[in-house]
């Protein structure tokens, strides 16, 4: 630092010894550029020593270039004024700027390290949370901090597919309590025939006949759980099909088996076509027709039309209608009508099989009796 003072003072020195200054504010602007402090002093006047230096004799002039510790004379030659100056410490623009990014660099490894903590704590809450569920803990929760960050968005994703979960475990349950109860209608009733067969041996023909009956109610049954389940697990194979097509061919098996009952189809001549399973789609439409069928009092109407990006399956029958009530339940697995003689399995195909078409199904009742529409896209 000796060094870089002295060479300010040398170079002051030079320009004022130079004879180109010549006023005091030239001096003083010199002086302010080149970071020396400066003051003019006669060449007689006493001055109290630095530390540890012996004070010149009173009177005695300072000799030229005299050095004063870190203070500089210099005598201007012609004048009984000399220059007193003291170069300052220059802070290098360097160092200026090394600091600035010292102190920044430990803002931002403050402001981290709060904000790590945060990161920290709450991936720890959805370790500890999905590690719970995993254990079957099925209430385990992330408890979301309300932010929009990585971390929560995560946290609102586990906490929604745990409730998918529990939301078909609880579907699961019920169908299989479901199950469980019409498996056990018709197995009771085998089994009792059977014990009364065995009883009185005179009575087994008689009981053959309820018996197969009951044993075609399971086969039935049987097939329309397997092609239930089998609806979610499997692909539909998508292909050009006519709704009008499928409607005639639903209507003209239900024409052989209830002949009392006209079913009739309603289509555009152009034709509607979708993009869907055939076979997968047939059996929603022949659901459809033969629910209809069932409780009409004398005719059934099948009707395909377009509504706006939409194809629309409509089956309308003249019998009494839903119950009130029945059509917020109707669609889920095992609810039967009045005086139904199905599995209840025949609406909730439908729905799936709409659902896997990206389809709806909708129940109403209208002026004449029951409304049921299907919607799928064209």
């Amino acid at each position: 630092m000796d060094r870089q003072r002295n060479k300010a003072l040398d170079q002051f020195e030079e320009r004022i010894l130079s004879g180109l200054i010549t006023s005091r504010d030239e001096m003083t602007a010199l002086a302010d550029s080149m970071n020396i402090t400066l003051r003019l002093v006669r060449e007689d006047q006493q001055l109290p020593p630095p530390l540890g230096q012996r004070p010149p004799v009173p009177g005695q002039p300072f000799p030229e270039g005299r050095e004063w510790g870190n203070v500089r004379m210099i005598n201007i030659p012609g004048s009984q004024i000399s220059i007193l100056a003291s170069a300052r410490l220059q802070t290098p623009r360097f160092a200026i700027l090394v600091l600035f990014a010292l102190i920044l660099f430990i803002s931002q490894a403050i402001a981290l390290g709060f904000g790590l903590k945060s990161v920290f704590r709450r991936t720890a809450l959805l370790t500890m949370a999905t590690g719970n569920f995993g254990k079957g803990r099925l209430t385990a929760r992330y408890p979301d901090q309300g932010s929009s960050d990585e971390i929560d968005e995560l946290g609102r994703a586990f906490n929604l597919m745990a409730e998918r979960i529990i939301s078909l475990l609880d579907s699961h349950n019920e169908l299989l309590n479901s199950v469980a109860h019409e498996l056990r209608t018709p197995l009771t009733r085998l089994g009792f025939a059977l014990e009364l067969a065995r009883e009185n041996p005179d009575t087994v023909r008689e009981k053959l006949g309820l018996m197969e009956k009951d044993l075609f109610e399971l086969d039935v049954l049987v097939s329309e759980l397997l092609e239930f389940n089998r609806i979610r697990n499997t692909e539909p194979e998508l292909e050009k099909v006519s709704l009008g097509d499928l409607c005639n061919e639903a209507a003209d098996a239900e024409r052989i088996h209830n002949p009392s009952v006209n079913v009739s189809v309603i289509c555009p001549g152009a034709g509607v076509h979708v993009k869907g399973d055939h076979r997968l789609l047939l059996r929603a439409v022949s659901n459809l027709v033969r629910n209809a069928v069932q409780y009409a009092a004398s005719s059934v109407t099948v009707s395909v039309e377009k509504t706006g990006s939409r194809a629309v399956v409509s089956v309308a029958d003249d019998g009494p209608g839903f119950p009130v009530g029945f059509t917020e339940k109707a669609l889920s697995p095992f609810v039967k009508g009045t005086d139904s003689t199905g599995t209840g399995l025949g609406l909730s195909i439908v729905q799936r099989i709409a659902e896997r078409h990206c389809g709806e199904l909708a129940l109403k009742n209208s002026t004449s009796g029951a409304l049921v529409e299907l919607s799928l896209p064209l």
